[in-house]
């Protein structure tokens, strides 16, 4: 199930479902250590008195999740009818606290008064299992928490016109708490219950709540949930607001204080202050998007705060958080891709955002190999991720790379100075990471061809030397000399561009195919000797074109994405393109001439990007301008955009969002609403 909305800051990311049940929740890292785990619900309720219980997956609820335009704050509608219940419902994390705020402004759409119940459950796996928690009531301040070792999540509550509080109890170390509730004439939780859940044949403390009451047990240990209770009045004419808040830190102490800043600064201040600044972010640049749709601007501005919530503190660049993907291999894509976060970059330094480019370039450095070589993939805080990259295979050693992550990153990092014009970091980035990485690439090529030896492919699943790696590792050489030249390494900037000129000389000669005049997508050589010659038409080849190796209209680049236009073209009315024929990753249906495999948005925006850099009047960018609204109307209704889509339904497929797909989108947009300024008549 794709996530509707995502909220994060940094540190703290959560995920919720179309049904706007939390069903991912990340700290202290992006994308690391899910306490909520997969296939796990935070449910929320409702009981009305005399009309009784409904829990928001029932399909009585109508849900409409979105977003504030231009903020990370959530703006979603509820309606049920049978309940007589209609309630907005704005959420986010706070984009310095580490708190996450659910606000429901709840209001009668029958014209009659109601007294009303929301329960609110958390099913916490800490540390992303669920063993050795404790949950418990703590009286002092009218809160549940959670907690395991480092780990403290606590749940508090309030509303107005609010009924059946518990005042909690007074002491002086609590006392500012208490009196903060008082003042701002708040009334807390009504009533808790804490016990076991998936363990001994116990569900959970939701299933308390669905004759509206809660037995209120005070603390459980082991395989523990919690569900608390807020009960108010909403009066015919009236909207009454309930609020939630769950507070998280790594001590006791962290989330008292936390709870206390919320009531000091209270909800509805922190609420405010959270869309103020993403919507200020979010105009950072003010930039003319030419004929582009309000729609379309929406899903760029969109685009650059998902990306945002997905960048961790520590810099790495997340591919996505949505855990449902352990369904297909028991393993998430919460994982930093060297790759990823190097287009990902390419974007963010486009659209402005340097400084957020520059910490996943300062992550890099920071856990390069010692020979120069970045690996498969990382963990947000640097640990080595999971990998299917062997070192050993048919009686050979092998290094279990893909090189095009090492070659992309010293391609952004180029192009990232030329945005930030930031001398002290390209120091910086020549003494950490340049020298190894470069030095690597000129190392790891064939004596004789001058091609890079065997690494795996863009798509991690096959192994040869490839036309698109080529592309990559000759950019990443000609950065790396640049790099060089500005800093005034004269000796290693000749270096490096000799070697990518030998290299790209090396394409030309053994990856173009002569009979077709366009490039092959591998060779397999052994023993001095091409064994294998690839003609699979791949969407990756675009890169030998868009990194920059040869110019777009060379008559090699416009015979491959002709091939590419023709081949990988999704034949039905979803339109868009494939990555290459025959693809089974995420395979709905068997492949056919019509359905090469599933549409991805960004395979399908790199064609875009071709036709905007072919443009030589207006008009001809229409083509790129179907596609750039091809992939619009693949967003859902909160801008989300997916790795995939069905071939015949539309339905989103794989991960949603995709950090990569949204990245790709921006530098898109920027590419078009630049190449059709340059046609305008300057004013």
């Amino acid at each position: 199930m794709p996530r509707s909305l995502i909220f994060g800051n940094g540190s703290l990311l959560a995920t919720f479902d179309d049904r706007l049940q939390m069903r991912d929740f990340y700290f202290p890292h992006v994308g690391m250590e899910d306490h909520t785990t997969y296939g796990h619900v935070h449910r929320v309720g409702m009981f009305v008195e005399e009309r009784g219980f409904s829990w928001l997956d029932n399909p009585e609820w109508i849900v409409a999740p979105n977003y504030m335009n231009e903020t990370l704050v959530g703006n979603s509608s509820l309606r049920n009818d049978r309940l007589g219940i209609a309630i907005t419902v704005e959420d986010c994390i706070h984009p310095v606290h580490n708190v996450l705020l659910r606000s429901f402004r709840v209001r009668s759409t029958d014209g009659q008064a109601k007294s009303i119940r929301l329960f609110f459950n958390h099913d916490f796996h800490v540390y992303g299992d669920k063993q050795k928690d404790t949950a418990f009531y703590e009286p002092y301040t009218n809160s549940v928490i959670h907690y395991r070792q480092n780990r403290y999540f606590l749940i508090g509550g309030t509303a107005d016109n609010a009924t059946d509080c518990i005042t909690g109890v007074h002491g002086d170390k609590y006392a500012s708490v208490l009196h903060r509730m008082e003042q701002f004439k708040t009334c807390g939780m009504s009533s808790y219950n804490v016990g076991k859940s998936d363990y001994w044949g116990f569900e959970g403390t939701w299933r308390d709540a669905e004759d509206g009451e809660l037995q209120r047990n005070p603390i459980e240990q082991g395989s523990v949930d919690s569900t608390v209770a807020i009960h108010a009045k909403v009066e015919k004419d009236r909207e009454t607001e309930v609020v939630l808040w769950l507070c998280v830190g790594k001590t006791l102490d962290q989330v008292l204080e936390l709870q206390q800043a919320v009531l000091e600064e209270t909800p509805g201040s922190l609420l405010r202050h959270c869309a103020s600044y993403w919507k200020s972010w979010a105009n950072k640049a003010n930039r003319d998007f030419a004929s582009l749709s309000p729609e379309s601007v929406e899903l760029y501005k969109r685009s650059l705060l998902l990306i945002r919530i997905h960048v961790d503190q520590s810099g790495g660049i997340v591919a996505a958080a949505d855990s449902d993907i352990m369904a297909f291999n028991r393993d998430t894509y919460t994982y930093v891709w060297p790759r990823d976060g190097a287009f990902v970059s390419l974007a963010l330094d486009h659209a402005g955002y340097s400084e957020v480019s520059r910490k996943f370039f300062e992550f890099c450095c920071r856990f390069q190999t010692p020979d120069g070589y970045l690996l498969h993939k990382y963990n947000p805080d640097g640990s080595l991720g999971s990998s299917w990259h062997p070192w050993y295979k048919d009686g050979e050693l092998q290094l279990p790379i893909q090189e095009d992550e090492t070659a992309l990153v010293l391609y952004a990092m180029w192009k990232h100075f030329q945005t930030a014009k930031d001398f002290e970091f390209l120091h910086h980035i020549y003494e950490k990471f340049l020298k190894k990485s470069a030095g690597f690439l000129c190392d790891f090529r064939e004596k004789e061809t001058g091609l890079p030896l065997p690494s795996y492919d863009l798509w991690e699943e096959q192994r040869g030397i490839f036309t698109y790696t080529t592309a990559c590792t000759i950019a990443g050489l000609r950065a790396a000399s640049e790099m060089c030249a500005t800093l005034g390494h004269s000796t290693h900037e000749g270096l490096y561009r000799k070697v990518a000129d030998e290299m790209q000389q090396a394409l030309l000669s053994h990856l173009c195919d002569e009979k077709t005049g366009r490039f092959l997508k591998k060779i397999v050589r052994k023993d001095g000797k091409t064994v294998e010659r690839d003609a699979t038409v791949d969407a990756s080849l675009a890169m030998v074109w868009m990194l920059g190796v040869l110019p777009p209209d060379d008559e090699r680049v416009v015979s491959t994405m002709r091939s590419i236009e023709k081949t990988l073209n999704v034949s039905t009315d979803i339109g868009g393109i494939a990555r290459y024929p025959n693809d089974r990753y995420q395979q709905v249906i068997p492949s056919n001439a019509d359905v090469p495999g599933n549409p991805w948005i960004i395979t399908t925006l790199w064609l875009a990007q071709w036709y905007i850099a072919l443009a030589k009047k207006e008009s001809d960018l229409l083509s790129a301008r179907k596609l750039l609204d091809w992939a619009r109307e693949r967003a859902s209704a909160a801008g989300v955009l997916p790795e995939q889509v069905h071939p015949i339904t539309g339905a989103p497929l794989s991960v949603a969002p995709l950090t990569w797909s949204h990245a790709t989108y921006v530098e898109t947009v920027l590419l078009y609403t630049e190449k059709q300024r340059s046609f305008s008549p300057p004013h």
